[in-house]
């Protein structure tokens, strides 16, 4: 599976293409501040299924937005949203359908990509680590299931995604 990091700049129903080309800045900046291959390099996706994808992009990368993007914890965490964005859209059948509300517990609403009225069907949380050991990532990840259980009364599958940047690694999975 190859991801192009530069498909989150078209935009979704919930995420204007502005804001997609804001996500997909902060990634590149991560990748390269990390010395990842714009042409190539592997994402091992851990969670609900192990396999590795290819990750590509435009290399737009230089002293502009390398000072546009000098606040690391916040292109990391913007990075890691782009990054479990398209992988919720490449693993499961839903797509971003609205941000959420600060303190729901999750950060997107996602709806069936087939569903015209984008109705909310489940929550996509999302956390990033520049630099990090797999049980950081283990323990980001179980933070974020319990995170998520606020808003478990809505009774819809809630979806984590931990992107660490050194390696890089996803952890990506569902709270049913």
């Amino acid at each position: 599976m190859t991801i192009d990091l530069k498909e989150i700049s078209n935009g979704f129903p919930g995420l204007s293409q502005v804001s997609g080309q804001h996500l997909f800045e902060s990634c590149v900046v991560c990748l390269t501040r990390q010395n990842h291959s714009n042409t190539g390099t592997t994402l091992e996706i851990k969670g609900d299924s192990s396999i590795n994808s290819t990750l590509v992009w435009d290399n737009v990368f230089d002293d502009q937005l390398d000072r546009t993007w000098k606040d690391q914890f916040y292109a990391t965490e913007h990075g890691a949203v782009c990054i479990a964005i398209l992988l919720a859209l490449k693993l499961t059948d839903y797509t971003i359908v609205e941000k959420s509300a600060r303190k729901n517990g999750f950060d997107y609403w996602l709806g069936k990509k087939d569903d015209i009225l984008f109705q909310k069907k489940a929550r996509l949380e999302i956390s990033g680590i520049f630099n990090g050991s797999e049980k950081d990532i283990n323990k980001r990840y179980n933070v974020k299931v319990k995170q998520t259980e606020q808003s478990d009364a809505l009774k819809i599958p809630a979806y984590i995604g931990i992107v660490e940047f050194s390696k890089p690694i996803a952890n990506f999975g569902a709270k049913i």
